[in-house]
């Protein structure tokens, strides 16, 4: 199975195949680690604005009205964690770079949060250890150090 397939299903999952979910996890995807290139990468105009043009998509997608009220607060809780690791992802405090790598999978949240609704508590749970063991294979070598 490929990556993409892999992560095709994983979204499935998360989503219990509900494809407004799906759809609207997929931006948010899009639009975290865009995001992240602005802050870790020389970027165009053009791929700035198509970030703006990808939040207004993100934020009147009709997943997120349905669910503005239980969604809008992981938003903020996840803006804000991103911020927390920019402050402290070169810091010369050990412990504030260690934070900041840890908290660098808090979109993640998000995730959690849609299953939860797509699926209640329980479901939630089925997937919340898989989800962070796979954020943090993807992002760090065997010896447990950032890639």
């Amino acid at each position: 199975m490929s990556p993409n397939e892999q992560d095709r299903k994983a979204l499935g999952r998360a989503c219990c195949e509900n494809p407004h979910a799906m759809s609207w996890l997929a931006l948010w995807r899009e639009y975290v680690h865009a995001i992240d290139d602005i802050e870790d990468e020389e970027t165009t105009p053009e791929f700035r604005q198509r970030v703006y043009v990808l939040a207004l998509e993100l934020y009147t997608h009709p997943f997120f009205r349905d669910n503005e009220l239980r969604l809008k607060q992981v938003v903020l809780n996840c803006t804000n964690a991103y911020a927390d690791t920019l402050a402290w992802e070169r810091s010369p405090v050990a412990w504030q770079r260690e934070f900041a790598d840890h908290y660098r999978h808090f979109g993640a949240e998000m995730v959690i949060a849609v299953a939860h609704i797509c699926g209640g508590y329980d479901h939630a749970r089925s997937i919340s250890l898989e989800l962070r063991a796979t954020c943090w294979l993807e992002h760090h070598n065997d010896q447990g150090d950032p890639v």
